[in-house]
């Protein structure tokens, strides 16, 4: 990634913004690094859990969407109810643990990063239930792969932005 945020201004700023957090946040989606039936995205699944956000009394629905979506937000959506709350969960769970402080968590290129992430893929591909259907006991399995991916990808955000904003060189133009 070129770190020139910080000589961007205006529009150009927050364009290459927006494209540095979507691109470090799709690096850690493990379907992103799968090839396999368009990473996901062809095959139709059934969104079927009370997840985090349904309490013992309510009802879960059907959300139908394809597996590729439900990592992307779907299974987010079944664990918080904003997406400002997965920030508090972090918080208080997986930036607490010893990988999140171990040094250098927040480095590596991005080939490391996705290397890393399709080290997680199988589990999430592999762990989809025959039937499709997307249940508890598959967020139960996949949580600990979700929460630490985006509290990975989040703390490298932070390092990149970090260094992007620093710089006091810019390219002449």
């Amino acid at each position: 990634m070129h770190h020139d945020l910080r000589c961007a201004s205006g529009n150009d700023q927050v364009e290459a913004l927006k494209f540095a957090v979507h691109f470090v946040g799709d690096i850690h989606q493990p379907l992103h690094t799968v090839g396999e039936a368009n990473g996901g995205n062809d095959i139709k699944v059934d969104l079927f859990m009370r997840g985090l956000t349904c309490s013992a009394t309510c009802e879960p629905g059907h959300i139908a969407t394809n597996f590729h979506a439900a990592w992307d937000f779907g299974l987010i959506e079944k664990v918080v109810w904003d997406w400002g709350a997965y920030v508090d969960r972090l918080e208080d769970g997986w930036l607490k643990s010893a990988e999140a402080s171990r040094p250098g968590i927040d480095g590596g290129t991005v080939v490391d990063w996705a290397e890393e992430t399709h080290a997680l893929a199988p589990v999430v591909w592999n762990g989809r239930p025959a039937d499709d259907v997307l249940d508890d006991r598959y967020l139960h399995v996949v949580l600990p792969i979700l929460d630490r991916q985006l509290g990975v990808a989040g703390l490298r955000l932070a390092k990149f932005l970090n260094e992007a904003f620093s710089s006091r060189d810019c390219p002449v133009r």
